[in-house]
């Protein structure tokens, strides 16, 4: 399915397990232009449409969504299915989980809280966490850009051997804390780049430590209402619609797809990861990140204020963001891995554009899908 729309028109309503062969014909559909869209993406619509599903048969997708946002006009698209069994048509304006993609939110929450005088990003983690190994080494600017030496909880053998063992528990920030604090440091704060989650579950309680409120109500407050992200929300920490796409894998056994949507419980990722959007919805916040007031300019220079990463294609990590390399110039944003799930966004300053790509399989190539849809933006 596609659609364009001009800015003022109706809106619609990121671990590894094995991979597996598609038993069902993907459905992949098309839907006609608006007749008031932008001139730019009525042209590019039909093969941007055409981009993406490409992109979900050649990258063995059970199905995407993607939202291609220009300066007058924008476009959405989907290809694929949202479940496999039965197999049902993938819309473009589902709501998928995205991971990491939640860092960039979260960062936004802490730099207002900078801009607004209640937390330094200078302030030492033994404020808040005086028990953490390092803590008084440790600062907030450290924990947003991944330069702080905490163990990543994800990688924790005992964190891991609970998540299978109890898929459906509920994990308290708190218990993540302890399970990162057990195995750090990973080095000395400042001294490398490292990502690591339990950095962002630190903020996460940071933020509700200073403010007084849960995080999901923050984010709520200062990014999802303003910005009218209908459908975004923190799953697991409050009341959201049921998530209608399920999320995939290979079965390295025999390659069947997998169903791995409730493989571990959203609360597991917290401030890491446990967002749920649709593409849509995230294409319009890194749009506004870049070019609205969701920060001022200071607080959007502190953002993007890079450090190196020894990650090929990733030559730099900011406040909740990274520094890409696209076919179309540097691109700000950032990417999401969840059990059943992937995703990559970011704005592209060069263009004025913003792009998100949001996938029903875990372990998928996003940035081989977004290359797809960015060949035809180079075009034009």
């Amino acid at each position: 399915m596609h659609t364009a729309d001009s800015p003022g028109g109706p809106r619609m309503p990121t671990h590894r397990s094995g991979q597996r062969v598609l038993g069902v014909m993907l459905l992949l559909w098309i839907s006609g232009c608006d007749k008031d869209e932008g001139p730019v993406c009525e042209r590019l619509a039909p093969r941007l449409q055409r981009a993406l599903e490409v992109a979900v048969s050649a990258e063995d997708l059970p199905g995407a969504t993607a939202s291609l946002r220009l300066q007058d006009c924008s476009w959405r698209g989907s290809a694929g299915v949202s479940t496999v069994e039965p197999a049902t048509e993938l819309k473009a304006e589902d709501r998928l989980r995205v991971g990491s993609i939640t860092k960039s939110f979260v960062s936004v929450v802490v730099l207002q809280l900078q801009a607004e005088g209640t937390l330094s990003l200078d302030a030492s983690l033994a404020t808040w966490v005086p028990d953490f190994p390092r803590a008084d080494r440790i600062t907030v600017r450290q924990l947003l850009n991944h330069t702080s030496g905490t163990f990543n909880y994800t990688a924790s053998e005992a964190f891991l051997a609970q998540a299978e063992s109890s898929p459906g528990k509920t994990w308290s920030a708190e218990e993540l804390i302890s399970l990162g604090a057990a195995q750090s440091p990973s080095f000395e704060p400042g001294v490398r780049w490292e990502y690591s989650n339990t950095s962002y579950i630190l903020l996460g309680h940071i933020i509700e430590s200073v403010t007084g409120m849960p995080l999901a109500q923050q984010l709520r407050t200062r990014i999802i209402e303003p910005l009218e992200l209908d459908s975004t929300g923190m799953e697991g920490a409050e009341p959201l619609p049921p998530l209608t796409v399920r999320g995939h894998a290979r079965d390295p056994r025999d390659g069947s797809w997998m169903d791995l949507t409730d493989f571990i419980h959203p609360s597991a990722a917290g401030a890491a990861g446990a967002l749920s959007s649709s593409a849509d919805d995230i294409s319009a916040f890194y749009q506004a990140l870049f070019e609205r007031s969701l920060l001022a300019p200071a607080q959007l220079a502190e953002m993007t204020g890079w450090v190196e990463t020894p990650i090929p294609g990733l030559p730099g990590y900011g406040l909740g963001l990274v520094r890409a390399v696209t076919p179309v110039g540097p691109g700000h944003g950032h990417d999401g891995a969840i059990p059943g799930f992937s995703s990559l966004a970011f704005y592209l300053p060069e263009r004025k554009a913003s792009l998100a790509v949001l996938t029903n399989r875990e372990g998928a190539d996003v940035s081989r899908v977004t290359g797809r849809l960015l060949e035809v933006l180079a075009t034009e």
